[in-house]
Parts: C-alpha cells; structure tokens; sequence
C-alpha cells in the first residue's frame, strides 16, 4: 500500500535550495512522520513558481505550510488562492487560508473584545477614520497592530503622551530600534502605509505586565497542545536603551 504523502512547504528564492528536512525547525517534525510510515518531501514555494506547484503538490495527501504573511517583501494572497483550490481537490491544508482569516488575523482581538479575555480594543478600517480618532483619547501609551504580519512586523508600540507638544513616540516590535521621536504628521504618513490593499490598524492599551514576559498558546486541531513562554520580547520596556535584546522562547 502507497504510504500517505506530506508536503511541507516553505519559502524561498527559486535557487535557495531550502530543504526542510535538514533544517533545525522541522527536521524533527519530518522525522517523526517518516518514523510512522509517511512519505514527508521539502517543496520551496515561491510566487513564480505557483502554477507549476498547482499541478506538483496535487500529488501530495497533506500540505503543512510554513510561509509567513510577509515573506521577501511579498503577501501570502496568491499561495492562499492556490491553497485554497488544492484544499477543494482534494488536499488537506494545514492551516487552511479560510481558518486563518477567521480566527488568525489581528482583527480577532476586535471581535472579541466583550468576551472576557477581550478589552478596550479599536478597531480602524480606513486611514481617514484613523486620522481622526486616534489621537481623541486622553494621552497614553497604545499598541498598534497591522492586519495580518509576523516577527513584529507592523506591531508598535505609541507613545501619545507628549502629542500635545506635536511629538509622538513609536517603537517597532520587530526590534530594530529603540523609540524614535517623529511629528504628528509624520507619523500619520508612516501609518497610511498599512492600510493599502483593505489593510486595517488594530489599537489596545499598552499592558505594563509585559515585564514578567509572554506566554503563548498553540493548539492542535480543537485542543491546546503546548505553550510557548519568552521573558523578553521586542517590546519589552529597555529604559531608553536598545541593548536588551528579544529572549529564547521555551516550548512545553
């Protein structure tokens, strides 16, 4: 009997050579589907190389994606378009695009922000609506959060507390830099950016707690599997210094 087939997909530039199957992340998880008698191949996907792997990954029983949202500077919109045609022939797709933008995409906090794990969270469609009531609360510190990224990235931290005086602080969490200082105008033009393509921005309080470090939850199906825990990340307050880098996260 043919052996069930997994495919996990991964990016990069057509002549990387990338291959899972000896890469620290995922050498181990391919191992274990080998060792119970699953066929696991590496396929690199790239956007040129998305009408040839229409037809390749056909081949395969399950596809486990390890793209993120951003990856070369390009979005995930044309994979998720052929995920979702593999899913409809017949492949499963883990995690599937349609589950994703449901339950996966920073306007989730929006939609659950009366149930108990949920907040003071804005939500702003539109740069115009932004423009306008972002800046009608009383002075504080807010965290910004784009649609749909990974790494930090479109995640900041703001400091509104001196825009009186036209000076707005911003930290990136991708951990580039520290705080930097920019103008009310220009940080508005830094923002317009996130909301091309029906982006959104995702506003919540800044959470001082931040301090005794982030846990994770990952789950498997329906049912928490694992968490994850990182004492520092990005974001964590460094006294005005960028010497305090992000810390290892621990799985359990």
């Amino acid at each position: 009997m043919k052996p069930y087939s997994i495919a996990i997909l991964v990016s990069g530039e057509i002549n990387a050579g990338r291959n899972a199957l000896i890469e620290d992340k995922y050498q181990r998880l391919a191992l274990a589907f080998s060792e119970i008698g699953f066929q696991v191949d590496s396929v690199m996907y790239n956007d040129l190389l998305a009408d040839q792997l229409a037809t390749e990954l056909l081949h395969y029983h399950a596809i486990l994606v390890w793209v993120n949202p951003i990856e070369q500077g390009n979005d995930r919109r044309r994979l998720d378009a052929l995920l979702v045609v593999l899913s409809k022939k017949g492949c499963l797709v883990s995690s599937h695009p349609e589950t994703i933008l449901k339950i996966g995409t920073k306007d989730i906090l929006y939609k659950t922000r009366d149930m108990d794990l949920g907040g003071d969270v804005r939500q702003y469609s539109s740069f115009d609506e932004f423009k306008e009531r972002f800046l009608l609360s009383a002075p504080q510190m807010r965290i910004l959060k784009q649609y749909r990224g990974n790494g930090g990235n479109g995640v900041f931290k703001i400091n509104t507390t001196d825009f009186k005086n036209n000076l707005i602080g911003i930290t990136h969490a991708t951990g580039e830099e520290g705080e930097r200082m920019v103008t009310k105008s220009d940080f508005f033009e830094l923002m317009k950016y996130y909301f091309n393509n029906n982006g959104m921005l995702i506003d919540q309080p800044w959470n001082a707690n931040i301090i005794n470090g982030m846990v994770r939850c990952y789950l498997t199906g329906a049912k928490v599997s694992g968490f994850g825990y990182q004492e520092i990340n990005a974001l964590y307050p460094s006294a005005g210094s960028n010497s305090i880098k992000p810390g290892k996260r621990f799985y359990f």
